[in-house]
């Protein structure tokens, strides 16, 4: 049991902007999205925490690092998929405009790529890198990586075996947790997922 890699994955807080399908990597998160992290990791111990390079997700690593006087990696492979010229757009106007773009990510995201961005394959095999990085960097220890939800989904659907178009039915709210167990006979384990905090997590 003692070579269980614990990986907790905790989407960012709730961000200053609202209605964003996307916003900008120095987007700030709110009060309310920072509270929120802070009451989702209370009184948790991680022997690693990773974070994506965005500001909603990297101030907030850094000052639980500081806290928990926990090491600290910043690792572009988490950072959310560029949507290109669509990254800080309205997402209202956004889907009235390209209905026949957002069928393709809601039907058939694998196959999906905003105007001027990275395509959902290439997304996908950044974050399966970083993932096989992680688990042989950190195999064993119980590690924090703070991320988005285009990030936890790639995972999910990696880890589940599932597709990128299943995945998409899963609730992953700001500053909610969900727990993989990575088993040294290359079996995981959803144990939890989508939690307010770690009291929900098993």
């Amino acid at each position: 049991m003692d070579q269980i890699t614990r990986v907790d994955l905790l989407r960012h807080g709730k961000i200053c902007t609202e209605n964003l399908l996307c916003a900008h990597p120095e987007e700030a998160l709110s009060e309310a999205g920072r509270q929120a992290l802070w009451t989702a990791t209370q009184n948790g111990h991680w022997d690693m925490i990773i974070s994506s390079p965005y500001r909603r997700c990297a101030s907030f690593a850094q000052a639980l690092a500081e806290k928990t006087h926990t090491e600290l990696h910043i690792d572009p492979a988490f950072g959310e998929l560029d949507f290109g010229d669509w990254t800080g757009q309205d997402l209202t106007e956004l889907m009235a405009n390209n209905a026949e773009a957002f069928h393709t990510l809601w039907q058939d995201p694998e196959h999906f790529s905003a105007p001027g961005g990275e395509s959902m394959q290439a997304f996908i095999h950044r974050v399966s890198k970083g993932w096989n990085r992680l688990l042989r960097n950190q195999a064993g220890k119980s590690v924090l990586l703070v991320t988005h939800s285009g990030v936890i989904r790639a995972l999910l659907a990696q880890t589940l075996q599932i597709t990128a178009a299943q995945v998409l039915s899963f609730s992953l709210d700001y500053a909610h947790l969900s727990r993989l167990h990575y088993y040294p006979d290359g079996v995981y384990a959803l144990k939890s997922l989508n939690c307010a905090s770690l009291d929900g997590l098993q």
